[in-house]
């Protein structure tokens, strides 16, 4: 196992060159620090967010579930890299995409002296120059939300949209990921409920900004077909366990995250208020 993990950070950093990292500023109430980990890959461009934690805490990931962990990953290449890797390294058993997303862990995690496990990484086509970083405080409480987001080729309204797949087979050509970091203590349950608090944002800012999906004429999007989310509890704040819309932590989350799509569509898309 462990052999096969080196080979694979081996075989990524043979395949990619290092271009440089550019440090984001994080208030200092969350215990985290960002960067921008800029890389080429067949000549075409690769950018991963890095979210570092000091200590271990726990991370609810659509990637990975919950894990106790040191760190999270959104790892935006450019659209003709996924569609190219997604054949080259696809397998009977996996798809290209999950196993370059592996590679990409397995490489950064060794930069950062962690293992693979330590990390949970979700993937994205939409350029990392277009993240929309917002943050919402109140008395105790500080959230911060890190959203990249893309939603012209594969918006879909949940309910209504066909699903074709079992297990996803073509690279992420829209998606809107979104990390949210909080100082607060968050349960495994307040993780969990924030995740559904963070969704109802993300439907509100696509219903605002009338994005239409891209598969039913007439209808609109409540997000895209490869959405994910990642959840970092804090270190430092108070416990909470409940994050819904009646709670202060759920309103700032909720707030946040609304902001930050609304941002991140407008840079990526040029999707407008009206």
């Amino acid at each position: 196992m462990r052999k096969t993990t080196l080979m694979s950070i081996i075989i990524c950093l043979f395949l990619t060159t290092p271009l440089f990292a550019a440090n984001l500023t994080l208030p200092p109430e969350l215990g985290a620090t960002a960067q921008i980990l800029k890389t080429k890959r067949d000549g075409l461009w690769e950018k991963s967010l890095i979210v570092q934690l000091p200590e271990r805490r726990h991370l609810l990931s659509t990637s990975d579930g919950i894990i106790n962990g040191l760190g999270a990953i959104n790892h935006a290449a450019h659209p003709l890299l996924w569609k190219k890797l997604s054949v080259e390294l696809a397998t009977r058993l996996q798809c290209g995409g999950k196993t370059y997303e592996q590679q990409r862990k397995g490489m950064i995690a060794g930069k950062l002296g962690l293992q693979p496990t330590d990390l949970t990484l979700v993937g994205t086509a939409a350029d990392m120059d277009n993240l929309a970083v917002v943050t919402k405080q109140f008395g105790p409480f500080t959230v911060t939300a890190l959203v990249t987001a893309g939603a012209k080729s594969n918006a879909l309204r949940a309910g209504v949209d066909e699903g074709t797949n079992i297990e996803p087979s073509d690279p992420p050509s829209g998606t809107i990921n979104i990390i949210v970091l909080t100082n607060a203590r968050l349960t495994d349950g307040a993780l969990a409920r924030a995740v559904v608090t963070i969704t109802e944002a993300k439907t509100a800012a696509l219903e605002d900004l009338k994005v239409p999906s891209s598969y039913t004429k007439g209808v609109q999007a409540t997000g895209t077909g490869t959405d994910s989310v990642i959840v970092v509890s804090g270190s430092s704040g108070p416990k909470v366990t409940y994050s819904g819309g009646h709670s202060r932590i759920g309103e700032l989350i909720a707030k946040a995250v609304h902001q930050a799509v609304l941002e991140a569509l407008g840079k990526q898309n040029g999707f407008k208020l009206k």
